[in-house]
């Protein structure tokens, strides 16, 4: 279950039971707005932003799972 959450699909998508949704979960309307437009960048202006949001969300996991520890001593 934690590696759904994670990954923010649902367990039957995560076990291939159900269709992956195409349609991205974005919430927030300003990142909606901004993805949209993404496509249209050049390909290396992508490749940029997909390693500072790689950067990001990989730094976010490692602050939960290092936080989870501390937590649980």
């Amino acid at each position: 279950m934690r590696i759904a959450d994670i990954l923010q699909v649902s367990l039957d998508e995560l076990v291939g039971r159900s269709a992956a949704i195409t349609e991205p979960k974005i919430h927030n309307p300003e990142l909606l707005n901004l993805y949209q437009q993404i496509d249209s960048l050049p390909d290396a202006a992508q490749q940029a932003l997909v390693l500072v949001i790689e950067g990001m969300v990989k730094q976010a996991q490692m602050e939960t799972v290092v936080g989870e520890r501390f937590v649980k001593r």
